[in-house]
């Protein structure tokens, strides 16, 4: 009972950050499902979720309760490091039954790490194992420093038995992993391009674009405004923006070059693939569409995107999404989605339609696209379980 009420306060401070956590993770997750499996399914967020529950709680388990009285704690205790590979054999004729208890939680604790790294990662044993020693020396080196300098002294003992003991747990859960890929073999994903995607793979892909503008126009004005500060100024004037050009200040000007190369230029060379929607296998060119009728949709369609990506800067644009979204929730695509295809030639043979299995949390999205367009729709499929 000891054991256990001593980490009930981790176990509680790991319940209590998974919800915050898993928001902040939830577009990368989602976004790492795509790419890898074209789908998502209830058991792959479950297991996704649940991993990230794992690594809170191994942290917490590891890292906390601190001491309370740092000043008191560091000045009555000096931890060195423990070295000896053999000591556990001196801790266990010492301590009995606490030693060993020590052990097999050290074990147990990364048991679902190496789990994780065979089923959930679909790693090789000269990934995993490296990987959990490398957590482990991780969480020691965490230990030894006090949280690399967090708390003001060493409160927990860096411990060689723990690398060893926690690296054998990892084996032993990529063992389990093995077992279980043997019995219940992961399916192949089919990586067929989604035409039709759902709303959540659209969303995604659209928050990895935004994400793409905004970091590659930030560092390209950050940049900009250093050499303007140290080539263009002199020595001793303050630091200050490159000059606005008319109504717009540089930042607007890199953001808005941004946004037309990764929603404009980058699909429309690509097949309607923007970095966002290749990474989730989805495209925008919902349909076959060539000459004028591709201009349209891509005026039309940069247009939408456009209001959404710069929302705060448009007049009514508030509106106009809210519109959007009504018109999406009735029909299920975008206004562009709509537009007219190029007619199939008298010659060609039709073809039949597959489905690609996928999520069914939406069905289409509210503002980007990707991906090569074929000449057969591909239809998002409902989420499996």
């Amino acid at each position: 009972m000891g054991y256990l009420a001593y980490f009930s306060r981790p176990f509680l401070l790991a319940v209590t950050l998974w919800p915050f956590v898993s928001a902040v993770l939830t577009v990368p997750v989602l976004a790492l499902l795509y790419h890898r499996d074209n789908r998502l399914r209830f058991t792959q967020v479950v297991v996704a979720y649940g991993s990230v529950l794992y690594a809170i709680g191994l942290m917490c388990f590891t890292m906390y309760p601190m001491p309370d009285d740092p000043v008191a704690y560091c000045a009555a205790h000096h931890l060195h490091p423990q070295l000896d590979p053999l000591q556990f054999v001196a801790d266990i004729r010492s301590d009995g039954m606490s030693a060993i208890m020590q052990l097999a939680l050290n074990v147990v604790f990364f048991i679902p790490l190496g789990f994780i790294a065979g089923r959930v990662f679909r790693w090789r044993l000269r990934a995993a194992l490296p990987f959990g020693f490398a957590v482990s020396l991780l969480i020691e080196t965490m230990q030894l420093t006090g949280m690399f300098g967090l708390y003001p002294c060493s409160y927990r003992l860096f411990d060689v038995d723990d690398l060893a003991t926690n690296t054998f747990g990892a084996l032993v859960g990529f063992a389990v992993a093995m077992l279980l890929n043997r019995l219940l073999p992961i399916r192949e994903a089919d990586m067929t391009t989604v035409t039709s995607p759902g709303f959540v793979r659209r969303l995604i892909a659209y928050t990895l674009d935004c994400a793409a503008i905004s970091l590659s126009a930030g560092t390209v004005t950050a940049a900009a405004t250093l050499v303007y500060n140290n080539l263009m100024l002199p020595a001793d004037a303050p630091w200050q923006p490159i000059p606005a050009i008319g109504r717009f200040g540089f930042a607007d000007l890199m953001f808005g070059a941004a946004f037309v190369m990764f929603e404009v230029v980058v699909p429309v060379m690509r097949g309607g693939r923007t970095l966002g929607g290749s990474f989730t296998h989805m495209t925008c060119e919902t349909r076959p569409r060539a000459g004028w009728r591709r201009l349209l949709f891509y005026a039309v369609r940069s247009a939408v995107v456009f209001v959404a990506v710069f929302s705060g800067r448009i007049p009514w644009s508030g509106l106009v999404m809210i519109a959007l979204a009504v018109f999406y929730a009735v029909r299920h695509r975008m206004p562009y989605d709509l537009l007219p295809a190029s007619p199939a030639p008298t010659s060609a043979v039709p073809m039949a339609s597959s489905g690609v299995p996928d999520d069914a949390m939406g069905t289409a999205d509210i503002t980007t696209c990707t991906g090569t367009a074929p000449d057969v729709s591909v239809p998002e499929a409902p989420i499996a379980s």
